[in-house]
């Protein structure tokens, strides 16, 4: 798919870089995003996220399109540059590349907000912001030396 995918986009004439690493990479671990590019080593790898492949076809296609544009030279975020090659590929070949997606679009249960096997949640004293994590982490350990993004203090629940 990553190939087809990649295909499609030089046929169009965007400039899509010869150094995308050949295969998919699944990303057993990310939760909150669908994919990525990354830029390692002077190699592209694109990656996506394990859960994705639950979705639909034409879902996973548009994801790695997404990531394939982000190869391209100037299209590290999505600037206009970005924006003109998605809605270049929207149009021709029927994608729905966007800049975010949610999960329910995708057809996707939020699994940020209904992980597996929880055991243990930090939450802001000040915002209320809830973090799940499966096993008891360094941070917990030493949990007054950190905050939360809006500057809160940080109590640890274990989940029963």
């Amino acid at each position: 798919m990553l190939m087809e995918v990649i295909a499609e986009a030089r046929e169009l004439k965007i400039p899509v870089p010869s150094n995308i690493y050949p295969e998919l990479i699944v990303n057993k671990r990310a939760k909150k995003r669908f994919g990525c590019c990354k830029h390692v080593d002077g190699i592209c790898k694109i990656e996506i996220s394990s859960f994705v492949l639950q979705c639909d076809e034409d879902k996973i296609r548009n994801v790695v399109a997404h990531e394939v544009l982000h190869a391209c030279p100037g299209c590290s975020n999505h600037g206009d540059l970005w924006k003109k090659y998605a809605a270049t590929m929207n149009h021709i070949y029927g994608y729905s590349i966007k800049r975010t997606s949610s999960f329910e679009e995708m057809g996707l249960e939020n699994i940020t907000t209904n992980p597996p096997n929880i055991k243990y949640v930090m939450k802001c004293r000040k915002c209320g912001k809830e973090f799940p994590r499966q096993r008891f982490t360094c941070v917990m350990k030493k949990i007054n030396a950190y905050r939360c993004q809006c500057g809160g203090r940080l109590d640890v629940y274990q989940v029963k």
